[in-house]
C-alpha cells in the first residue's frame, strides 16, 4: 500500500520498475536517495532469462504481477538507469524508460504530465460539479483531486473545491478547473471521475486503473 514520505522520494509506495544494466527489478518502491533505490516485495529479471526479453517480462508482469524473490532489495544509486511506474506499462503497452536524475542533497520534482493524459471527467461527474459551483457559490474556484495516506487499503481519495497552487496540474473543463498537485498525479493518471446519483448511488466514483486493490466502499485503494 502507498502512504506519503516526502523524505522519501516521489514513488515510495508505488510499484516501480528499476533498471539497471540487462537487470530489471519490479518491487514496491521504499526509497531513492544520494546512496540508492530500495525495492520491497521485489521480483528480478535478466535479459533473456526463461527465454524472454525483458520487455517481454514486463508486460506480464503488468498483468499478472510478480513472484517476490526478495523481501528488500537494495540497488546502489550509480547503477540505475531508470525508474519507472509499473502502471505505466499497463495502461500504455510499453513505458518511456524514466531516468533517474544526478544525485542531490534534495530529491528533484518530476516535472508534471500533460495536463490532458490526467484525469477525465464524465458527462454525470461535470453536470454536478457545476451544480455544486452554483449551489456553493464557489465560482472562481476548481475542482481539486486528490490523495491521502489513510482508509482499509492504504490510500483514499480527496474531492474538493480549492483554490490554483503553484505547481498544480490543471485540467480545462467544462467551465471549471480540475486541479491536481504533482504528487497526487502519479497516482490518479489515467483516472476516470464519475457521479452516481439516486438514494442507491454513490455520488462521485473514481475509476483509477493504477489501483491494484480497491475497498469495497470505493473511497479507499492500494497501488
Amino acid at each position: 500500500m502507498g502512504t506519503f514520505h516526502d523524505h522519501k522520494g516521489e514513488f515510495h509506495g508505488i510499484t516501480v520498475v528499476a533498471e539497471a544494466g540487462d537487470t530489471v527489478y519490479v518491487g514496491r518502491c521504499d526509497t531513492i536517495d544520494d546512496h540508492g533505490v530500495v525495492l520491497l516485495d521485489c521480483d528480478v529479471h535478466a535479459e533473456g532469462e526463461g527465454g524472454r526479453t525483458n520487455a517481454e517480462w514486463l508486460q506480464r508482469a503488468a498483468r499478472f504481477g510478480v513472484w517476490k524473490k526478495h523481501d528488500r532489495q537494495v540497488l546502489e544509486r550509480s547503477g540505475v538507469t531508470a525508474v519507472t511506474p509499473l502502471g505505466d506499462f499497463v495502461r500504455q503497452g510499453t513505458a518511456a524508460a524514466k531516468p533517474l536524475a544526478p544525485a542531490s542533497p534534495a530529491p528533484q520534482v518530476a516535472p508534471a504530465p500533460p495536463a490532458g493524459d490526467v484525469v477525465t471527467l464524465t458527462d454525470a461527474a461535470r453536470t454536478e460539479v457545476r451544480r455544486l459551483i452554483e449551489a456553493e457559490d464557489r465560482t472562481g474556484q476548481g475542482l481539486r483531486l486528490g490523495v491521502a495516506g489513510g482508509g482499509c487499503s492504504g490510500l483514499v481519495y480527496k474531492v474538493e473545491f480549492d483554490a490554483r497552487r503553484e505547481g498544480d496540474v490543471v485540467v480545462a473543463c467544462d467551465g471549471f478547473d480540475v486541479l491536481l498537485d504533482r504528487k497526487s498525479t502519479i497516482y490518479l493518471r489515467g483516472v476516470t471521475l464519475d457521479h452516481k446519483a439516486g438514494l442507491s448511488g454513490r455520488g462521485f466514483v473514481f475509476q483509477n486503473p493504477n489501483a491494484t486493490n480497491t475497498c469495497g466502499c470505493g473511497e479507499s485503494f492500494a497501488v
